[in-house]
C-alpha cells in the first residue's frame, strides 16, 4: 500500500460511493472533507505546524487527522488518560506550536501555545485550503508504565505499511472497532477503513457495551476489531446477536481456546 506520496485526505477524496465516520449521535461524510473542513477557516494556519491533536471527541480527532496530514508539519496524537502533568513535556519534545481543540479537550492555556483551533461541530464548506503539501510526521504518545509516555514518531507510510492493499471498495465495507483510534491498535483499524474505501463506527468510552453493540447493529458492521478481553465483553452481553460480522479480528493480546 504505496502512500508516501499521497495525503490522507486525497485518498478519501478518491474512494467510490460515500463512506462514514460515526459516533454516537454523530456522523461525518468523508467525501464532504473533499471541499468542506471542520477546522473552518484556521486549517491553512495550520500549514507547516507541529499541531497537537488534544480534541476530546474521537470523532473530531479523526476527522482532523484527515484534514492535517500532509498540511502539518507534524500531528501528535493526544491520548485519553494523559496526565496534565506530562503534557507540558511531550509539548516541548515535540516542538508543538499549535493545538487543535473541542470542549472536551484538557485546558492548554498554561502552555501557552501561539494558536488553537477549535473543531466545528459539522463540516463547513471551503475553497481556500494550504497550497503546498508536505510529508506529515505522525506522533503516538503510548500509554508507558512508569515516567512520562514515550512518544513514537510514523509517516501514513510507516503507518500502513503493515496493512495488507485493500480489495476494492464496493460500498458495503463497515468496520467497528472496541479500541480508541488516538492509540496504535485503534489507528491501524481507522486507517484500514479509510485507505480500503469503508467506514466506520467508532467507539465512545460513555456507552456501555450493550449500547456499543447495537450502534454496530444499526450501521450494518461487516469487519470487527477488538482485543480478547473487548470480545469476552461482548460475547457475554445478549445484545451480541445483534451482530453478524463476517470478518472478526482480535489483536492486542494471547487469545486462548476458549475465546
Amino acid at each position: 500500500m504505496a502512500v508516501s506520496e499521497t495525503a490522507l485526505r486525497d485518498h478519501v477524496a478518491a474512494a467510490p460511493g460515500q463512506s462514514w465516520l460515526w459516533d454516537r449521535g454523530r456522523s461525518v461524510g468523508l467525501t464532504d472533507l473533499h471541499r468542506g473542513t471542520i477546522l473552518g477557516a484556521r486549517l491553512p494556519s495550520l500549514a507547516g505546524r507541529s499541531v497537537l491533536v488534544a480534541a476530546e471527541n474521537q470523532l473530531n480527532a479523526a476527522t482532523t487527522l484527515i484534514e492535517l496530514d500532509g498540511v502539518a508539519r507534524r500531528v501528535v496524537i493526544l491520548p485519553p488518560g494523559v496526565e496534565f502533568g506530562d503534557l507540558a513535556e511531550i509539548v516541548a519534545a515535540a516542538q508543538v506550536e499549535a493545538a487543535v481543540i473541542d470542549n472536551g479537550s484538557p485546558p492548554l492555556t498554561i502552555l501557552r501555545l501561539p494558536l488553537q483551533v477549535s473543531c466545528e461541530p459539522s463540516i463547513i464548506a471551503t475553497t481556500v485550503g494550504p497550497a503546498n503539501r508536505v510529508c506529515t510526521e505522525w506522533v503516538l504518545v503510548t500509554s508507558g508504565t512508569t515516567g512520562v509516555p514515550k512518544m513514537v514518531v510514523h509517516n501514513l507510510a510507516s503507518l500502513t505499511a503493515p496493512l495488507q492493499a485493500p480489495s476494492p471498495a464496493d460500498g458495503a465495507t463497515v468496520w467497528g472497532t472496541f479500541y480508541d483510534i488516538r492509540r496504535y491498535g485503534g489507528l491501524q483499524i481507522y486507517l484500514r477503513a479509510l485507505l480500503g474505501g469503508a467506514s466506520l463506527v467508532l467507539s465512545n468510552p460513555e456507552e456501555s457495551v450493550a449500547d456499543h453493540l447495537a450502534r454496530l447493529a444499526r450501521h450494518g458492521v461487516t469487519h470487527l476489531s477488538g482485543t480478547p478481553s473487548h470480545w469476552r465483553r461482548a460475547l457475554m452481553n445478549p445484545a451480541i446477536e445483534k451482530i453478524a460480522p463476517c470478518y472478526v479480528r482480535l489483536s492486542g493480546e494471547i487469545a486462548d481456546q476458549a475465546i
